[in-house]
């Protein structure tokens, strides 16, 4: 699975450091968007003086060490969103991604007609929500490329169907700040152009 390949990644680019011994908070922030390529409400996570926002069904509050992302099962939209959150914030803190919250609302079309010129000729095959203005692919295996969501990696057939991607061989472009940590421990191409 994309999210448990990152968390080994981190913890080779981390062992050393003492980042496993850093404390992860989260916590709703109600007031905030998410990004217009994910569902769902802001949960913030919080380590080293760096905060991430993603997106996530049922924000929620907690606190735990950096160590517990390395062993979690990750079986539930809930610990995947975690993950994820924490993958972001860790990422940022050892300076990997700039990108830890969604653009500004303002950004939001701005940032879709840019996708749509970045993917233009290009057949899309596109894993999450669908994507208006794209040329889109019924079937992974005729995609010249993979879009994924935000929201692709919370669900076991998001994750199914990145897995499927990652078999063949495809390019992937992971959208939003969802996948900042991901994309920068993995080396995968992301799309958040005015992501904060």
């Amino acid at each position: 699975m994309i999210l448990h390949d990152a968390i080994v990644r981190l913890r080779e680019v981390s062992a050393g450091a003492g980042c496993e011994d850093g404390d992860l908070r989260y916590a709703p922030l109600p007031s905030h968007h998410v990004c217009r390529y994910c569902r769902g409400r802001c949960l913030g996570v919080e380590y080293g003086g760096r905060i991430a926002e993603i997106s996530s069904p049922d924000p929620f509050s907690a606190k735990m060490l950096l160590e517990h992302l390395f062993d979690a099962p990750l079986k539930s939209e809930k610990t995947r969103a975690a993950a994820a959150g924490a993958l972001s914030v860790a990422a940022g803190f050892l300076m990997l991604t700039r990108t830890l919250a969604p653009c500004p609302t303002v950004n939001f079309d701005d940032c879709l007609e840019e996708l749509a010129v970045r993917c233009a000729d290009r057949l899309v095959y596109v894993i999450g929500d669908d994507i208006p203005g794209l040329r889109q692919a019924l079937f992974v295996e005729e995609a010249e490329l993979v879009v994924v969501t935000g929201d692709a990696l919370l669900t076991e057939e998001g994750l199914a169907e990145i897995a499927e991607a990652r078999d063949l061989e495809k390019e992937v472009l992971l959208l939003g700040p969802e996948w900042a940590g991901v994309a920068a421990l993995l080396g995968i191409e992301h799309w958040c152009p005015y992501g904060t």
